[in-house]
């Protein structure tokens, strides 16, 4: 079963963002970015370092404005599925075995790293715009 996240709420929370002072938007975007920075070095941890490609692959993309600040962290090696999800029993074209790559654990995994650094910047979040007095409920 594919891991799910919901969040409730969040265009209010973009809505109140957006009309933060300047003070409060440099502050946000500042746990966005470090968020985005933890997730990768989190990712880059958990991949094995064989050759590097995968570590290498992990990248942070950002765009920051006036209104938004947004990363988007991605694993780009073309073979990082391979080790997230695993294998069957692979087999050469003449069939000879190639084993079972098994699936990384949890905790190794970009997703799972990435929902758990994600709830830690919403919550700091949440709670700067609380003290800019708006009500998050």
């Amino acid at each position: 079963m594919p891991a799910t996240l919901e969040l409730k709420g969040l265009d209010e929370l973009r809505t109140a963002l957006r009309n933060l002072p300047d003070d409060l938007t440099d502050e946000a975007d500042a746990i966005v970015q470090a968020h985005a920075d933890e997730a990768a070095r989190q990712i880059r941890g958990g991949y094995p370092a064989v050759s590097g490609n995968l570590q290498r692959g992990v990248t942070v993309e950002r765009n920051t404005s006036k209104l938004t600040s947004t990363a988007v962290v991605r694993s780009r090696a073309r073979h990082a599925h391979l080790f997230e999800h695993g294998t069957g029993p692979r087999r050469t074209g003449s069939g000879a075995s190639r084993g079972v790559m098994p699936k990384a654990p949890s905790n190794q995994q970009m997703i799972p790293i990435a929902i758990r650094v994600r709830g830690r910047m919403v919550r700091l979040l949440i709670d700067l715009v609380r003290r800019a007095g708006f009500e998050v409920s």
